[in-house]
């Protein structure tokens, strides 16, 4: 066998000129970050506090928001009444419940037989 030497470039062999440094990265950029989609951009601005007015309280947006909402509704505006109804049922505040129902007329019934009031209840 004769003595051969080892290419200086081929196969897992590149050239030097183009082989990484040693200590720097190949990648110096590293990966692209991910893009933050619309729930994660809408909930870090309804978290942002804002000053109400002239109160030197701050409150997050997502609380101004419900309460300005609560004020149109207060003043007759029907589409924020609306909303609102909607909010409250979605959030599952509405109270529509028979059991619920049944229980708040038990619970009357009770306060005005402790007044001395005597109720016929037939159903």
């Amino acid at each position: 066998m004769t003595d051969r030497e080892t290419p200086t470039s081929g196969f897992m062999n590149p050239p030097k000129h183009t082989q990484f440094q040693k200590g720097k990265s190949g990648n110096p950029r590293g990966r692209p970050r991910k893009r933050d989609d619309l729930n994660t951009v809408l909930e870090r601005v309804l978290k942002r506090k804002v000053r109400i007015r002239d109160e030197e309280r701050k409150i997050p947006i997502r609380d101004a928001l419900i309460w300005k909402l609560r004020e149109l509704a207060l003043q007759g505006d029907k589409q924020a009444l609306a909303l609102q109804r909607r909010i409250i049922e979605q959030a599952g505040l509405a109270q529509t419940d028979a059991d619920d129902l049944d229980s708040l007329k038990m619970e009357g019934l009770k306060a005005l037989e402790n007044m001395g009031v005597t109720v016929n209840w037939s159903k």
